[in-house]
């Protein structure tokens, strides 16, 4: 950590990527999350990282600004998918693992005995 402190381009970098972490992070579905209307600090981000100077950062940036108003609703809304999202990756793991080897009744079994 105190070599990434003594480079000034990756400092920025890990400061302006904990914010985003901490901010998405206080705004998700969990029992400590605190949901709200407000997306004043996303909005203080979001201009700081489109004026970091780095161009990965601010492409980033750009991306999420493209996206706002998904990512404002997902960070003011209190619901979430993550346990649908999870499971369809798993499924499309199993299907992948299975390429060309099994029709879908194995599938099937395969998914309902990890179950």
């Amino acid at each position: 950590m105190a070599r990434i402190k003594q480079d000034e381009e990756a400092s920025r970098v890990v400061a302006l990527t904990r914010r985003f972490c901490e901010l998405v992070r206080s705004r998700g579905v969990s029992q400590r999350a605190r949901p709200t209307r407000s997306c004043r600090p996303f909005e203080a981000w979001l201009g700081e990282a489109r004026a970091c100077g780095v161009r990965a950062v601010e492409t980033f940036a750009e991306g999420l600004e493209q996206d706002g108003d998904a990512v404002r609703a997902a960070l003011t809304s209190p619901w979430s998918n993550a346990q649908a999202e999870g499971q369809i990756t798993k499924l499309k793991l199993l299907k992948r693992q299975m390429h060309g080897r099994a029709n879908f009744d194995l599938l099937r079994r395969r998914v309902l005995l990890t179950v």
